[in-house]
């Protein structure tokens, strides 16, 4: 992330030219994804241009994270990879998902699916080839922090290693409802850069959720291997499903959930739609439409209103439930089409 941070700096002489210089570095990454989005699907209808204004309104009301935030630099890398995998450029694909990791961990969580695909269809030698291409980008971005100061190389992780519970997660959002009622006890907190709640019950959930999260994703990657084996069928919907959903379940199975985190989705849900019967293409657009909608009322209702590290009202309470009660329904629908892809799934002439 640091570089991708560092090189607006490189053209900027005060706060205000970085600034524009940042705007400029983030709708060139916005492009590059638009391209991405018309080529990818050009290979399954003739007017891609649809597909393209999704991904335009996508980045539109999520606009104010994305130019506030880096997010959306691995964001776009996942949509390169996602197109080069649709070209069989595995290479490439590999290329990008190491470099998306190293600006943010999440990317990671395509390797796997992409390992599992190309391993269940005989391909082990790419599946060796791409891991090595993703251990050596690694060494080589990780080697200057190394050398300079080894010692913090990877306080990133304990970072987040010892944050709480942030109050926008799917547990969290349960929790509060339950102490608003007095029924538990908690207490609001705002540090790491985040509102927060204690007490004996969030802290014991939050001891929990990493392993929650590991075994809620392992069994994700052993579902989808599960129905890729030696498949003759189109497997790039299934794929896209299965990277949407391992990321998803990092957001949700979480002691943090971020407004910035929606933005990881984009790609995966742009490509989605593509792939969905007609009836299910509208839905899911007013589903994000209002699940977005939600986390803008969050940040206005939660931070401005009611203020950093101050108790939520049953408002704002309510504004994440139901925000996360849609995130969760739409990570049951990503889910059923690893599962039972012909429920939900279009056929395409390709």
């Amino acid at each position: 992330a640091m570089l991708w941070i560092l090189i607006p700096g490189l053209f900027s002489f005060s706060e205000l030219t970085y600034q524009i210089a940042f705007g400029v570095e983030v709708y060139l990454f916005l492009l590059a994804g638009l391209v991405c989005v018309y080529r990818i699907a050009g290979t399954y209808i003739e007017e891609p241009k649809r597909l393209c204004d999704l991904y335009i309104v996508l980045c539109i009301v999520m606009f104010d994270f994305i130019i506030d935030r880096y997010d959306i630099f691995p964001m776009v890398m996942c949509l390169v990879a996602l197109y080069f995998v649709r070209t069989e450029r595995l290479s490439l694909a590999w290329v990008m998902i190491a470099l998306g990791t190293m600006t943010k961990l999440y990317p990671a969580l395509m390797a796997p699916v992409l390992i599992i695909y190309l391993c269940m269809n005989g391909r082990k030698m790419e599946a060796l080839k791409g891991v090595g291409i993703c251990v050596l980008i690694g060494c080589i971005t990780m080697l200057p922090f190394l050398i300079a100061d080894p010692g913090t190389m990877l306080m990133f992780l304990t970072y987040h290693m010892d944050r709480g519970m942030q109050i926008e997660s799917v547990a969290s959002s349960v929790l509060m409802l339950l102490g608003y009622f007095d029924i538990i006890d908690i207490g609001y907190i705002f540090n790491y850069g985040s509102d927060n709640i204690y007490g004996a019950v969030p802290d014991a959930v939050a001891g929990c959720m990493l392993y929650l999260m590991t075994a809620s994703i392992a069994a994700t990657y052993v579902a989808y291997g599960s129905k890729v084996r030696n498949s003759d069928k189109d497997m790039f919907p299934r794929f896209n499903a299965a990277c949407l959903a391992v990321i998803m379940l990092f957001m949700l199975v979480n002691k943090v959930l971020s407004p910035q985190y929606i933005i990881w989705m984009i790609p995966f849900v742009t490509v989605m739609v593509l792939h969905l019967e007609s009836e299910w293409k509208m839905r899911s657009v007013i589903v994000m439409g209002v699940m977005i909608g939600l986390t803008q009322l969050n940040m206005i209702f939660n931070y401005v209103i009611v203020g950093l590290g101050e108790p939520l009202t049953l408002p704002g309470i309510l504004i994440l439930i139901v925000r996360n009660g849609i995130l969760v329904f739409i990570l049951v629908k990503v889910i059923q089409m690893i599962l039972k892809p012909g429920d939900l799934i279009a056929e395409h002439e390709v």
